[in-house]
């Protein structure tokens, strides 16, 4: 059996007639929708229906939705793909299957290394190996998958060991990262701020004052941490944009 997770927050019609095209027999799908698009669903045999409160996220309805999948292979769905593509998802061998990228030029390739190992060393996790818009997790991993608190995290930043991974070609691009962009930008703000203003603060401080060894170490350790804190900052304002919010809370179901 194959169950599918399906979070739908927007194109409610769309995502209705796919799963009425589909016309496998061995699928489940369990459908995540907000109460404004429960009129584009019903549920049956192949279909279990769950409605959440209008402006839950589709990370939180993936976490809320885990560990109601059956057993065998599970396949979450953050995007809409054709049937085929379905196919090759569902077919696939491996433990993790995600959507297959471009392959960059050696520039962009170089950097992106270094960004990785930036992110493994400070964070110690990898990314996958190809776009989280779609990620089906072989049966193996089913009971990771229903007894793990936070599937929407372990399945856009790779901290699993000892599993294969592939990909598959998609035509439709990925699907946006959730995340507040406001407050995203506003934190690593406030911390270019406050490196700035210590910066300046120093130059200030030693025209007006004479300069001493502890003056000038204490001066430059401040520099230095707040140089290291922006850094940080910076590292999460990108790892934001890259893979959305690090945790999101389970969605509420609509009583």
């Amino acid at each position: 059996m194959v169950n599918i997770i399906l979070p739908v927050i927007s194109n409610f019609e769309n995502y209705a007639n796919f799963i009425k095209s589909s016309k496998r027999k061995d699928v489940t799908f369990f459908v995540g929708v907000t109460k404004e698009g429960e009129s584009f669903f019903s549920k049956s045999k192949f279909v279990k229906l769950y409605i959440f409160e209008n402006g839950s996220a589709k990370e939180e309805i993936i976490n809320s939705l885990s560990s109601r999948v059956g057993d065998g292979k599970v396949i979450l769905m953050r995007k809409l793909i054709s049937n085929d593509e379905l196919d090759s998802f569902i077919k696939s061998k491996t433990d993790i299957t995600v959507c297959a990228v471009k392959e960059r030029n050696k520039l962009c390739g170089f950097f992106n290394n270094i960004w990785k190992k930036i992110i493994k060393f400070i964070f110690d996790f990898k990314f996958f190996s190809g776009d989280v818009s779609v990620v089906a997790i072989s049966e193996k991993l089913n009971l990771v998958v229903r007894n793990i608190p936070n599937l929407s995290y372990v399945t856009r930043v790779n901290r699993w060991i000892g599993v294969t991974e592939s990909s598959v070609e998609t035509v439709s691009k990925p699907e946006k990262k959730e995340y507040n962009s406001i407050k995203n930008l506003a934190m690593l703000f406030i911390w270019l701020l406050l490196f700035l203003g210590i910066v300046a603060g120093t130059v200030v401080y030693f025209i007006f004052i004479q300069a001493t060894f502890i003056s000038v170490f204490l001066w430059a350790c401040a520099i230095m941490v707040s140089l290291i804190t922006l850094f940080l900052a910076t590292v999460i304002f990108v790892l934001n944009i890259k893979t959305g919010k690090r945790y999101f809370k389970k969605a509420k179901l609509e009583v």
